[in-house]
């Protein structure tokens, strides 16, 4: 049996212009993840390629360097990005005014509870499919995106093998979700409660099998104990 440990990136920088980049937070969050990976004998490393993955795998992989234990090289995977979670708020968000006018409101007040909410009403459309735009990446195609990086990660470990993936709560949570054939919606949902920093570890089966639900198991989802409490957070 070989381990996959799914992680979230770190804490981004949530209401900034720039959200794609680490918040002070979130770089300590990924140097305790580093602490913890430099014992965890990692066979290989893989990271989404947006720059909030990136800089968690690199400076966890500098942590665990300070600590001793060099981790492996950062292997890329594209399709391990998140959902398009800015895009699909631009392209739905006149069309939830209109349904419901009290969120007209946010063109001229960033009210940090109604933007949360105006979100999630907005992902739970889209995770249904019921609401989409030219262009706009669909939920079934976000599904089937992760999964081919999951299955190309999987083709190539060893037997044994163990293997750090940094990634982002919406492809961890179609990760869980293929594992017990969960529907879109559902996958969509579980991604709302992983933390920053998290492990989620499955285990599976090195036999030339690929992401196919009958040879991995869930282990553990969603672990922060790696981190203290004042690193504890969930957005």
């Amino acid at each position: 049996m070989a381990t996959l440990y799914l992680i979230r990136h770190g804490q981004a920088s949530y209401g900034e212009v720039d959200y794609d980049r680490l918040s002070v937070r979130g770089r300590e969050q990924a140097a305790a993840l580093g602490r913890f990976l430099a014992r965890a004998q990692l066979n290989a490393l893989y990271a989404g390629p947006l720059v909030r993955q990136q800089q968690t795998a690199q400076l966890a992989s500098e942590a665990a360097a300070a600590a001793g234990q060099p981790l492996p090289a950062i292997e890329a995977v594209p399709e391990l990005a998140e959902y398009p979670a800015f895009e699909i708020l631009k392209h739905m968000m006149p069309r939830l005014v209109a349904e419901d006018p009290r969120f007209a409101g946010l063109e001229s007040t960033r009210s940090p509870r109604l933007l949360d909410e105006a979100f999630h009403a907005i992902l739970r459309r889209w995770s249904r499919d019921e609401w989409t735009a030219e262009g706009l990446e669909r939920v079934a195609g976000f599904v089937e995106r992760v999964r081919a990086g999951l299955d190309r990660i999987l083709r190539a470990a060893g037997s044994g093998a163990r293997i750090g993936c940094v990634t982002s709560a919406g492809p961890i949570g179609v990760a869980v979700g293929l594992l017990y054939e969960a529907t879109a919606e559902r996958m969509v949902r579980t991604s709302v409660v992983v933390r920053n920093a998290s492990i989620t570890e499955l285990r599976f089966r090195t036999q030339g099998f690929a992401w196919q639900p009958e040879q991995l198991s869930l282990v553990t989802f969603n672990v922060i104990a790696h981190l203290s409490d004042e690193l504890h957070t969930d957005r």
